[in-house]
């Protein structure tokens, strides 16, 4: 029997690992996943799987490690849904469980000394944003936005700005790095900050 956890990572620099799937990853014996993370994770005793954008060596990979502890390692928003799609239609349910890996609005709001539970959670990675991406951003209490290179955060606060004037967004770069920046401030303030800000930050829109 194959018993493959699947811990979604992310692709920038906010990537936080939850303690509940670094104690999975701790537990492997083969670690399937992107060169970088595997890099960064990958232990002398775990055996090690780089998955390239040709998947269709995997199922017969994690078939023969049955009684093994496996862990895959899927980058986030969108690649994690896609490498699930396709472990899905070659295991069953019960051979697969998700973890969730990556937490850096968790994180955010950590920093923040903030509840997460209750926010507006959404991503601009890859993406330009929407009129009623907006509109729902506009309407939330609170949002946490994850930012990314097709919709930086300077350009996602120049569209907010008119339309919540007298919101407080906190800008969270970099958490787990030693840089780390936490800015509070307005949208307005925001969108006239210099370009040398990161685009993959998580911002926490406060409206009034």
């Amino acid at each position: 029997m194959v018993n493959i956890t699947v811990v979604g990572v992310g692709p920038g620099a906010v990537d936080y690992i939850t303690p509940q799937a670094m104690s999975h990853i701790e537990q492997a014996q083969v670690l399937v996943g992107g060169r970088r993370h595997l890099a960064l994770l990958a232990r002398p005793e775990q055996e090690t799987y780089p998955l390239t954008g040709d998947l269709s060596g995997l199922p017969d990979f994690l078939r023969r490690q049955a009684g093994r502890r496996v862990v895959v390692l899927a980058t986030g928003d969108p690649g994690l849904y896609g490498i699930l799609t396709f472990l899905r239609q070659h295991f069953t349910a019960d051979q697969l469980r998700v973890i969730p890996g990556v937490s850096a609005v968790q994180l955010a709001f950590a920093r923040l000394a903030m509840p997460w539970q209750d926010a507006l959670i959404c991503s601009v990675h890859g993406r330009e944003v929407s009129p009623a991406l907006l509109r729902r951003i506009q309407q939330a209490p609170r949002a946490a936005v994850l930012t990314g290179p097709a919709c930086p955060p300077r350009r996602l606060a120049r569209a907010l700005a008119h339309i919540l004037p007298r919101s407080t967004v906190h800008l969270c770069c970099d958490l787990t790095l030693p840089g780390e920046k936490v800015l509070t401030m307005t949208l307005g303030e925001l969108s006239r900050l210099p370009e040398e800000i990161t685009d993959n930050c998580v911002m926490v829109i406060i409206n009034e």
